[in-house]
């Protein structure tokens, strides 16, 4: 290509040299016949070849893509999976760029995000280890662009899978990260809480509800509801399981519900009570019904089992821990009819010499098979012990993931049944990012 001389002293030539990927590679040569000119063409040659270079492309989208941004190495427990800023975006509309939260060691990841380019690709990375969950991509529209399209990276252990587009999949239809779902309890100022020494009542159970630390009725809580284990007081979940400390304390509503019999604790005949007790604190409390959990032990733990699978349409996650065989309810995904899926942290004692050790596996198997999960395991980072021994499954539904905790903290005078010391602490990170 010769373009016009600006005067019959110059020449100059534009050669397109090469094809590198998305990038043509320009050559511009000027000679002058003017012995002692300062080239003052210079500047404008640099921009002739920059607009010779694009009309000659026969690529129209090839300049918009943006480059996959640099991972950033970490070890801490994010909230949320929040995209970084984009990266630069060079004279012609090229970005080259944009970083992405895509971590080694326990930073959540997100989709990440690029300035100024349109119908651009952002690509998350690969996380090892740690909390990987990778953020809520919608439809990965780059910054001050569009069009654009996201790609979550692979997961590596820890927390859940490396990142879904916004919208998710399986029942509960909640994506990790995704927006709050208020209930009709909010804007409701002073609700009723009730307490251990004067409960609430609903379809034949007592229970009561601790509202987080300066609770305000117009936000959207997640709500963690603890089923107690058999033959305790309903003060046991709020005593026991820990998450009466600074973090839930803040941040959840917690529910703690008794059995109809503590005596024979939680079971089958329980079941038909949940649904009411659901309706009854979403519509006095502000909760975001896209983050209800539940969690038990022993009765309690087999009774949060059984809500994954019966009323998974209404719970984001469960931690069932220390369960037992319930016959109405057998741990087979193939012969019950789930109203959605769940995220699942189960917890079993590898010595439980109270239940047995041989019923953990089984509700673990199940969350396995409910929820697509491959055979392949990663230890969570931070939990590798063995008072914890957490490992999380691979290749499960996009943030539904399992994760099998087979401990031997000795709680519970030493018969490694009890609710273990490290539960509370995992659950709140864990759950914190779904």
């Amino acid at each position: 290509m010769r373009p016009k001389p600006r005067s019959p002293h110059d020449s100059w030539i534009v050669e397109v040299v090469a094809l590198d990927g998305a990038k043509w590679i320009v050559a511009v040569t000027m000679r002058s016949r003017l012995f002692g000119s300062k080239l003052f063409h210079a500047g404008s040659l640099a921009v002739l070849a920059l607009g010779w270079a694009a009309a000659c492309s026969s690529d129209p989208e090839s300049s918009d893509k943006a480059t996959p941004g640099t991972p950033v190495t970490g070890g801490v427990i994010g909230n949320g999976g929040s995209p970084a800023n984009g990266g630069s975006t060079p004279t012609g509309g090229k970005a080259t760029g944009g970083t992405i939260s895509a971590p080694t060691g326990g930073t959540i990841g997100a989709g990440g995000s690029t300035g100024g380019a349109t119908g651009g690709t952002a690509t998350a990375g690969l996380s090892s280890g740690g909390t990987t969950n990778g953020g809520t991509a919608s439809g990965g529209k780059a910054n001050g662009g569009s069009g654009g399209k996201a790609t979550a990276g692979a997961p590596g252990g820890g927390m859940p899978n490396g990142g879904t587009p916004s919208g998710g999949a399986g029942g509960g239809g909640n994506a990790p990260g995704g927006p709050a779902e208020p209930s009709a309890g909010c804007g409701k100022a002073n609700p009723q809480v009730g307490s251990s020494g004067s409960p609430l009542m609903v379809s034949g159970h007592q229970y009561y509800v601790k509202l987080p630390t300066g609770y305000d009725a117009s936000k959207p809580y997640p709500t963690m509801i603890m089923f107690n284990p058999t033959n305790n007081p309903i003060s046991w979940a709020e005593q026991s399981a820990g998450f009466e400390a600074t973090g839930p304390k803040e941040a959840w509503i917690r529910v703690y519900p008794h059995p109809a019999n503590s005596s024979s604790g939680w079971g089958a005949n329980d079941v038909a009570f949940f649904a009411p007790l659901y309706e009854q604190i979403t519509g006095a409390y502000c909760m975001d019904k896209a983050r209800v959990f539940a969690s038990g032990e022993s009765s309690g733990g087999d009774f949060s089992s059984i809500l994954g699978c019966e009323h998974a349409d209404k719970l984001r996650a469960v931690a069932p821990c220390a369960t037992k065989n319930v016959s109405q309810y057998p741990l087979t995904a193939s012969s019950r009819k789930c109203t959605g899926q769940v995220a699942s942290v189960v917890i079993h004692g590898k010595n439980d010499n109270v239940v047995g050790p041989e019923n953990g596996p089984k509700t673990r198997d199940f969350y396995v098979a409910l929820n697509h999960c491959g055979t392949m395991t990663m230890p969570v980072t931070g939990y590798s012990d063995t008072l914890s021994n957490c490992v999380e499954y691979q290749g499960c539904d996009a943030g539904y993931p399992v994760i099998w905790c087979q401990h031997t903290d000795p709680n519970y005078s030493n018969t490694n049944h009890g609710w273990p010391a490290f539960a509370p602490k995992y659950l709140f990170a864990m759950f914190s990012k779904l």
